[in-house]
Formats: structure tokens, sequence, C-alpha cells
């Protein structure tokens, strides 16, 4: 998890939420036990159970989620390790390392490239993450991976469909209706090369097996 000051006073938040809740749930269980409970109890209990104990948790789930969407995160699954590190690569000729090293994306790059803009676009790649982690851990997942569904092009398109030099591609001229509605996918071999490695997929493959 970054430590950008946004996360750094959520994550405050949280901690001193968790530490009044348990502050008063600890003073009237202790402190006032020996004494009749009175109105000011229940509703300290109220407060602490009802309000205090939810919004810690959503504050803590924030944190969670904004730390799922690091590279790091998604290094944490060994079966993500050969993508990883072929952005690391210095020899590596593969579209998601070169816009890594050269940061063409600033930060979070596995994440702004495997989801979609706009509000509905980040609740859908939580949940796709979600189910990520449940395949991961629990429900096993199959080798070699392959992208779930067709890649939305728009992806590519909110950085290079403004560029000049993207718009006079004569390529991208006569095909761009095809391009805009995923008919046609940036990532084909007839368009680019691979995303990544197909090499780190068969390594898993052989893992697995």
């Amino acid at each position: 998890m970054t430590d950008e000051p946004g996360l750094v006073g959520i994550r405050a938040a949280a901690l001193v939420t968790c530490l009044v809740a348990i502050g008063l749930v600890g003073w009237v269980a202790f402190v006032r036990r020996s004494q009749p409970m009175e109105a000011s109890d229940r509703w300290m209990l109220l407060v602490a159970f009802l309000v205090l104990g939810p919004l810690a948790y959503v504050l803590n789930a924030g944190l969670a989620i904004s730390g799922a969407t690091t590279v790091a995160f998604c290094n944490s699954c060994h079966v993500m390790n050969a993508y990883v590190a072929d952005l690391d690569n210095p020899d590596s000729e593969h579209l998601a390392a070169a816009h890594y090293q050269h940061r063409w994306i600033a930060d979070h790059q596995c994440y702004t490239c495997h989801s979609d803009y706009g509000l509905f676009g980040d609740v859908q790649a939580k949940m796709a993450g979600l189910r990520h982690v449940w395949h991961y851990n629990v429900g096993g997942y199959a080798v070699p991976l392959k992208i779930r569904g067709t890649y939305n092009n728009q992806r590519c398109l909110f950085c290079h469909g403004p560029v000049k030099g993207f718009q006079e591609e004569s390529a991208h001229e006569k095909n761009m209706a095809a391009i805009a509605s995923s008919e046609k996918s940036c990532i084909s071999a007839a368009c680019h090369v691979s995303p990544h490695p197909k090499e780190a997929a068969q390594a898993e493959s052989a893992h697995a097996s």
C-alpha cells in the first residue's frame, strides 16, 4: 500500500474510529458494569456498534481496495509473478513493459489497463478482483490464463485516441469504427505485439501441472 497523503489520512481515521468504538464499549462493559445502565450508556453502545463499527469497516475496506490497485498487489499472487517480472525486464518488447518502463501510465499500471473508466468501471474492476482472489485462494483457476471476454479498446483510446499521431495512422483511420467498438482488438496479433509474454502463461501452465 502506498503512503499517499489521502491514504494516510484514511488510515488514521480508521484507527481513531476503532479506538473510540473500543473505548466506548470498554467504558460501559468495565467501568460502568457495577452500576445500573443509564440512557447515556445505551447511547454509547448504540454509537459504538451501529455508527463507529460500520464506519471503521468502510474505511478499512477503502484502504484494502486502494491497495489492490498497485502492481505490488498483483505480484502478491504467484500466478502473476512472471507477468510483473516482464514489466521490469529491459529487454522486453511487450506493450505492458513499454508502458510501465516509460511510465506512459504513471501509477497503478495493471489496474489502469485492466479496468474501464468511470464509476461503474471501478466497481466492475473491484468485483473482478474479488473473483480473482476467490479463484486463486479457493476455487482454482484455469491455465494458461486468458482474458475474460473481449478487451475494451476504450481503455487504450482514453490516452491514445486524442493523440494526433494515432489519429493520422492510416490503419487507425480506416478501422476507427471497429476499433472504437472493440470489434477489432488493439491487442490482437494483427495490430500490436502481445501485451504480455506468452511464455509467462506457458510457465504458469507448466507450474500448475
